[in-house]
Parts: C-alpha cells; sequence; structure tokens
C-alpha cells in the first residue's frame, strides 16, 4: 500500500508539503508565513491557510517535520473526521474483557 506524502493524519497538505521540505531551515514562524501563509491545508472539516494555523506559535522551526507538526495541532480534532467511527464493527466504546 502506498501512502500519499503530502496526506498526514486526514490532512492534506498539497504543494505545501514539498515547499515546507524545501525550504531551508531553522525558520521562524513570521518567515513560514510570508513565504507560504496563503497556502490551504484541507481535512474532512474544512480548509485553513497555512497562516491562520501558525499565527498561534511564535516560534522557530528546525525542520519540515516541526511545521507539520505545528499544523497537525492547530487543525486539532477537526481532522479526524467522524468521532468514535469505526468500520471494524460493533462500537468501538463496547469491551468484552474476559477474564479467566
Amino acid at each position: 500500500m502506498m501512502t500519499d506524502p503530502h496526506r498526514e493524519l486526514g490532512v492534506e497538505f498539497g504543494d505545501l508539503a514539498a515547499l515546507l521540505d524545501d525550504h531551508e531551515y531553522p525558520a521562524t514562524m513570521q518567515e513560514l508565513t510570508d513565504a507560504y501563509g496563503d497556502y490551504e491545508v484541507t481535512y474532512p472539516d474544512g480548509t485553513e491557510r497555512l497562516a491562520t494555523l501558525l499565527a498561534p506559535y511564535d516560534d522557530t522551526y528546525q525542520s519540515a517535520t516541526e511545521v507539520r507538526q505545528a499544523v497537525l495541532n492547530g487543525v486539532g480534532q477537526g481532522a479526524v473526521g467522524r468521532k468514535a467511527y469505526t468500520d471494524r464493527g460493533g462500537f468501538a466504546s463496547t469491551r468484552n474483557d474476559v477474564s479467566f
């Protein structure tokens, strides 16, 4: 099974993924938003600009991985999709613990 390098944990980074990977680090939040702030990421509950997602953080990022983590933190549960959904049958909250 191939994974999409532009999608992570329900968040679609699109062209922004490669741009972040190619960016020179360390980079400040301001540098990143000046360069890529208008790029959008999409997830099941919506779309947001990078500038909006990084705005709460006045950080210096050491890598694209750190930037992606900040984005994932910013979208929070909106990227999860349906809460408590399972395609494995039954209910996710049902437990059948048996002790012998």
